[in-house]
This record gives structure tokens, sequence and C-alpha cells, in this order.
């Protein structure tokens, strides 16, 4: 693995109006299975060769989330939204570019106000999603024959992590195609004999994040461990006091030149 170090700033909370975020960042060449295996397991994300994790001081409210494979069972309320997505065709492959994915991805951005200032432009875009992405896999959406979304992920010979998902807004109404994706992203893991889908980050008082608790039996990143969250009958195993992630130890390290 080569590293570059990220001389992180403070910059403006996407979640929390009145807080500021600050990221462990780094870039990342040249990661092997075990290497990517492990960041995962400790709660890093990335987008293309951008690696980071939340370090934000007193607020703590980002928690790495997963979900375990094999137990994984939908609800009543996500099987609706399976039987809801019926008429999609789901094709799976390696990450491809278009110009319809970005301008699906700009148009899926207007449903969150607080992304209105993220990846905007095609390069950024390009880099973020379809860069080099050694284990990276794509599902695509469409609804009679047009492409109506897309989910991002990584796959591993043991872990799955869902990096990105979007897709037209007007459908949301009618299909809920957000919940679908998820569910049929964890079925993939499964089929594959992957013990873990990795959702990234959990905020319980964020709408758009909190969701993810309801994939269960789903486990929370806490004090240098993964416990279990909720089981499959969703009963909350962690009290609401006790969910906050403390990030205090720096996964890559800078190595000294000899002599120094």
């Amino acid at each position: 693995m080569l590293a570059h170090f990220i001389d992180s700033k403070p910059f403006q909370c996407g979640y929390f109006n009145d807080r500021h975020s600050l990221f462990e960042e780094y870039l990342l060449e040249d990661l092997s299975e075990v290497e990517f295996e492990y960041l995962l397991s400790h709660g890093m994300r990335h987008f293309g060769e951008y690696f980071f994790r939340p370090n934000c001081g007193t607020c703590q409210a980002c928690v790495p989330i997963r979900v375990r494979s094999f137990d994984f069972k939908p609800n009543r309320s996500q099987k609706r939204a399976v039987d809801a997505c019926r008429d999609i065709e789901m094709k799976v492959g390696p990450p491809r570019y278009s110009m319809k994915k970005f301008q699906l991805y700009l148009d899926h951005k207007t449903r969150f106000k607080s992304l209105q200032d993220d990846v905007e432009d095609i390069q950024n875009f390009k880099l973020s999603f379809y860069g080099k992405s050694p284990f990276g896999i794509e599902f695509e959406y469409y609804l009679g024959g047009e492409l109506v979304g897309a989910a991002l992920a990584d796959v591993t010979r043991k872990t799955f992590s869902a990096i990105y998902t979007f897709y037209q807004p007007e459908l949301v109404a009618r299909m809920p195609i957000g919940n679908f994706s998820v569910i049929k992203q964890i079925e993939f893991s499964r089929n594959r004999g992957i013990p873990f889908t990795y959702l990234g980050y959990y905020i319980n008082k964020n709408a758009s994040l909190a969701y993810k608790a309801n994939f269960r039996p789903c486990e929370l990143y806490i004090d240098h461990e993964w416990r279990p969250f909720r089981n499959g009958e969703g009963d909350f195993l962690i009290p609401e006091n006790r969910i906050y992630w403390q990030n205090t130890d720096t996964l890559v390290k800078a190595t000294s030149r000899p002599g120094i």
C-alpha cells in the first residue's frame, strides 16, 4: 500500500447545521485485499483512492454499521419495497461511467439540500465513483429498458461495502428503490458467502442515515469492536446514550526513513 497523507481541514457538516466535520484522510494506492478489508472493518470509507473516517472531536455521532448477511431477513416493510420494485430489472457488473449516470446523480442530490455543494462536475464524479477501484462493482437498475438508478459498491472474498446509490427522485413515491437496492446488495453478499455487508455510517438522529438500522441483524463499531445493535426481531441492544464512536486510533501510519 502506498499512502499519501492529507492535511485535513474542518468543513461544514452535511448532517448538522451547527457543527463542523473533520476527517482522517488519505490517498491510498495499490491496496491489497487484506489491507482493504482491514480498513473497512475499522470504519474507513472511500471514494476512488480517497479514504476517510470522521474525526470530529466532541461530536461522535457517525458510527460505522454493518449487517450480518447470512442472518438478514427482510421485514414486512422491506418485503413491500421489493414487491413495489418488481418491474425493476437489475444488472450487476464492473462500474461503467456514462453521462446518463452523472445526470441521475445530480437529479438524486436535489432530494438532499446538504449535498448540493458536493461532487457536481464530471471529473470529480468520475474520480469518486468510476476511478481506480480494484474491488468495485455496480448494480444498475432499469425500468422499461431505461436506466433509472445505480449503486456503487466494493466486494472482496470476505466483505461487501455499499458506497453510494442514486436514482430518479420521482420514483420514490411509488418505488422505494433505495431500500430495494440495499436488500439486493445484502442478498448478493449472502449468495457470495460474504458474512458482512457494510452500509457506511449510522446517525440515530438523522433520518437519511438512521434508516440503516432497519436492516437487521446489524452491528455498530464502538470502542474498537463490532457490537450487536439490533437483532432479527428488531430489539435495540445498545442504549441510545451509548451510540457514539470515538476515533482514537490512526489506521495508516507513516514509517520513518532509515536513520531518522
